[in-house]
């Protein structure tokens, strides 16, 4: 059976808490947590606004997941990513006096209010410089009184412009190539503050610093009935590591996330490092900028997508690339569906949940998780084709009569629709899809043997070999003694150690690293015993792949053998020269 948390007061509190100019009775609910996401697609039918009605039900019906500001009115942030409603821009643009051709792209943007003009003028130049005409910009009609003092007070200037090709023979998906390489080149000329949220052909972003149920009473252009849409992305903000802000809400230009990218340090440097390759592969230029600055592990993971997309995956081999399931030891999958995964993974180091993630590429709009699957998706099909997928259930009332299938996602799994054919795909019929295709990404697989090792010679002192190494009398005994009895080791969770930057003793390198935990939910760090979610391989380039990032000697000669000559790097220094000595040999390994 479906709930659902109710719109009434339930108490004359709850009625006085209504009444209130802008408080809502949701606020009060028990049950925060994490953001809220999912999508409504109505399968093989014309658009409709029923769609929009339908999303900002259910929006509304996440309202307990998210944060609301100091000031009890200003949201974390809400919004909307659906298909593009062409018969309504094309009437809104008529009202401007702007004649839209066959083929047509919508730009969605926050301008910064004293620099709205430079702003416009820097987007209409990076569309002549794309081969692109800017026909018209029309101010999105909003009304401010729902809103709370700090959204009031942050609030940019919000502006849809209107782009068309010079040559509408090439297609929309030239087109979409391009509109991506317009709002590139625009983000690298804006003033500070300004934000595309959209530029497609395809789909249409709305968001803001708002709650769920001020979000359809502030942009008018919701509660229109010629607001037609095949599929609604909807997402309720839960703001835990950045400040929340208009450009920060979701969804994103493809997607909406719920959790957090524990990997997220390391997944924009491994791009930051692989900028100029990239920019080969696109052929762009220094103005193309790969990841968005001062923003959430979500924007960077849309940044990251669309990179994938742009390169030419599809959206589920990009989604598969960059949030690999946990397929290295799962018994049941093919010999071609693990070869593909393997392939796709090498592509992207993978960008670790916890993740529930709702995705579109305009074709396509699915959801996925993580390979822990430590976050919800649900969804529900109804016999007349009407999908809806959402963190919880009792998003949207339906007769039980009316449903033909209702299941939840595992760990790693996805869904994918195409709500204009009708294509529905589960996650068996995605495998099945992607080993028919597998040889579009097929990389020839070298892995080298975890067995491999060199000859080993007796080790003399190896206490004094172990304190070399910075592992104490106590460690040895709790750790290595445990191994030895075959018994778990037992010891409190306390640590009063204090970490090795402030310690007045000599401590391991290794404790200088630790690793920054998420705020919500910590990820595996044990391969032994959660080896079902959690793999060490390491794949470098020509498809080799190592079966953890320690290297053997032995390992290494065979990698000598595969990639070409070693050549050995020694930054030792004297320990009497202490850190100076450091210094004098990190100086000497950079200018080599």
């Amino acid at each position: 059976m479906y709930l659902w948390h109710g719109r009434g007061p339930a108490s004359p509190q709850a009625a006085e808490s209504r009444s209130g100019s802008n408080r809502h009775p949701n606020w009060g609910h028990p049950d925060h947590d994490a953001c809220g996401t999912g999508f409504i697609a109505r399968l093989g039918a014309a658009p409709s606004y029923d769609i929009i009605q339908l999303a900002l039900t259910a929006l509304e019906r996440l309202t307990h997941r998210g944060g609301v500001d100091a000031d009890g009115a200003s949201g974390d942030g809400a919004g909307l990513l659906a298909s593009l409603p062409e018969a309504f821009f094309r009437a809104r643009a008529a009202e401007e006096g702007i004649t839209l051709t066959k083929i047509f792209g919508v730009g969605f943007a926050f301008l910064p209010r004293l620099e709205a003009k430079e702003a416009q003028a820097a987007i209409e130049a990076a569309a002549d410089t794309e081969r692109l005409r800017v026909l018209g910009w029309r101010r999105v009609p909003v009304n401010t009184d729902s809103l709370g003092r700090r959204a009031l007070e942050t609030m940019p200037e919000i502006w849809q412009f209107f782009v068309e090709p010079f040559h509408p023979s090439r297609g929309t998906a030239r087109f979409e190539w391009r509109l991506a390489l317009l709002r590139k080149r625009a983000e690298s000329l804006l003033p500070p503050r300004s934000y595309i949220c959209s530029l497609s052909s395809q789909t249409i972003v709305y968001k803001g610093l708002l709650t769920p149920w001020q979000f359809p009473q502030f942009y008018e252009d919701l509660r229109d009935p010629s607001f037609q849409t095949t599929f609604a992305v909807f997402h309720q903000r839960y703001s835990t590591n950045t400040q929340p802000s208009w450009h920060l809400a979701q969804p994103f230009r493809y997607v909406a996330h719920n959790g957090e990218i524990n990997t997220i340090v390391s997944n924009r440097r491994w791009l930051r490092t692989k900028e100029r390759e990239i920019r080969s592969r696109l052929t762009v230029g220094p103005w193309f900028p790969l990841l968005e600055e001062n923003v959430s592990d979500s924007a960077s993971f849309d940044n990251g997508l669309e990179l994938r997309l742009l390169e030419g995956l599809s959206s589920e081999e990009a989604m598969l690339a960059m949030v690999p399931p946990a397929f290295e030891k799962d018994p049941l999958l093919s010999r071609d569906v693990r070869g593909a995964l393997s392939s796709l993974s090498q592509q992207s180091e993978p960008w670790d949940g916890p993740a529930a993630l709702v995705f579109s590429d305009g074709d396509f709009v699915g959801a996925k998780l993580d390979r822990n699957g430590l976050r919800p998706m649900r969804y529900t099909l109804t016999h007349d084709g009407l999908l809806i997928a959402g963190s919880e259930t009792g998003l949207v009332d339906l007769e039980e009569s009316r449903i033909a299938e209702r299941q939840r996602l595992g760990p790693g799994e996805m869904i994918l629709a195409n709500p204009s054919t009708g294509l529905f795909l589960r996650w068996r019929d995605i495998l099945k899809r992607l080993a028919i295709h597998q040889d579009r990404h097929a990389i020839p697989q070298r892995n080298l043997a975890a067995s491999a090792s060199a000859p080993s010679t007796p080790v003399l002192q190896p206490k004094r070999v172990a304190g070399a190494a910075g592992w104490t009398e106590d460690q040895f005994k709790t750790l290595f003694s445990a191994l030895v009895r075959g018994k778990e080791a037992d010891w409190s969770m306390g640590d009063d150690a204090p970490p090795a930057f402030l310690s007045s003793l000599p401590r391991t390198l290794w404790d200088y690293c630790k690793q920054r935990f998420a705020q919500v939910t910590n990820p595996p760090i044990d391969p032994l015993r959660e080896t079902h979610v959690m793999s060490l391989d390491v794949h470098l380039k020509e498809g080799v792949t190592l079966p953890g990032p320690i290297i053997t000697d032995a390992q290494l000669m065979q990698l000598g053998a595969i990639l070409g000559p070693i050549q050995e790097i020694d930054f030792t220094f004297p320990s009497a020269t202490g850190v100076p000595g450091a210094r004098c040999s990190f100086a000497q390994l950079s200018r080599n």
